[in-house]
């Protein structure tokens, strides 16, 4: 149940302000929700099912011991990472309000899919559930605390992001989100040490 609520909650709120969620938001703006929420997930679940695999294997084969302290120190750098990085990047363009009005009824999911991965792949919330996994070497929960996070995530971009970021500044969220990453980090750190 730990690593289950763990990585529901650091993922969830990484994602938060991240690029994808961005993305998401712009691609509400050209796609209808529900094909949007279908790609996202697709993505989703591919994206941290790899992270898990990696994360669970490197888990088994290594000690223990040294893996958390690198998982530690990497939720550390994300947290610094989120607190200190600057926004402005080509993803946090105005949306294309055009509709699609053509097309193949899959292909619209199909896009959505394709371009969160292009744009998810090697971030820090994949990074992150990685991470989780070798921390707490259990796959499933792990897996399913991770890709709720970032469906939640993403559902709030697509049925309310537009409302949420101007109101909540996309600052004040990564700074909550950088805190609890360092947060998690000392707190690893600090059960395998002592």
């Amino acid at each position: 149940m730990t690593a289950l609520l763990t990585s529901f909650l650091l993922v969830g709120i990484a994602e938060m302000a991240d690029k994808t969620q961005l993305l998401t938001l712009c691609l509400t703006c050209k796609y209808p929700p529900r094909k949007v929420l279908a790609g996202v997930a697709i993505a989703i679940a591919i994206l941290n099912l790899f992270a898990v695999l990696v994360g669970g294997f490197a888990g088994r084969l290594l000690p223990t011991t040294p893996i958390k302290v690198v998982a530690g120190i990497m939720f550390l750098a994300f947290g610094l990472w989120a607190l200190f990085s600057r926004g402005g990047d080509a993803e946090e363009e105005a949306c294309d309000t055009t509709p699609d009005k053509g097309g193949i009824a899959g292909s619209a999911i199909l896009a959505v899919t394709a371009a969160f991965l292009v744009a998810e792949v090697g971030d820090k919330t994949q990074l992150a559930t990685l991470s989780l996994a070798a921390r707490f070497e259990t796959f499933f929960a792990v897996w399913l605390g991770a890709s709720l996070g970032m469906l939640l995530a993403n559902g709030l971009a697509i049925a309310g992001g537009a409302m949420l970021t101007t109101r909540v500044p996309e600052a004040t969220l990564k700074r909550v989100s950088g805190a609890l990453f360092i947060v998690f980090g000392l707190w690893t750190l600090f059960e395998v040490l002592l």
